[in-house]
């Protein structure tokens, strides 16, 4: 295993520069592209991400442990606030009504989730960042 570690990381340090050439090329307006295979490769590259970002965690957690759930729910709360806003815009424009599919599964989770978010607030206040407060401020003038 030890020798094929220096082999693995050349091929990683290979596939990001590819992934690097890639980004570049689907920036620029001149490509043209399928529909199709850019989706799975989004998928992929996607799954690819998360199991870094798994791998990586462990790797970490191997030398600071207690950090590990810590972390762990700090980026799934990061990850969660970006859906939110991005469901939010989504809502705005009208992209999914009371009848689309999981409307009212997510209504009911997030009734959950924010008796659960109340109680822990309750018992660890803080002082609210601007930009958390801009955030609350927006959800609520939507509602």
């Amino acid at each position: 295993m030890n020798n094929a570690l220096p082999e693995f990381s050349n091929r990683l340090r290979s596939i990001t520069s590819e992934l690097r050439t890639i980004e570049n090329e689907l920036k620029s307006e001149e490509i043209t592209l399928d529909k199709t295979a850019l989706q799975e490769f989004r998928q992929a590259i996607d799954d690819a991400r998360l199991t870094a970002w798994t791998v990586n965690e462990l790797m970490n957690a191997r030398e600071a442990p207690e950090s590990l759930l810590s972390f762990i729910a700090s980026e799934r709360l990061r990850r969660l606030s970006s859906m939110i806003r991005d469901l939010c815009a989504d809502m705005e424009k009208q992209a999914f009504t009371w009848q689309s599919s999981g409307v009212q599964v997510l209504s009911d989770a997030v009734l959950v989730l924010q008796s659960r978010i109340t109680k822990t607030i309750a018992q660890h206040p803080r002082p609210v960042s601007g930009q958390e407060r801009d955030i609350n401020l927006q959800v609520y003038e939507n509602k």
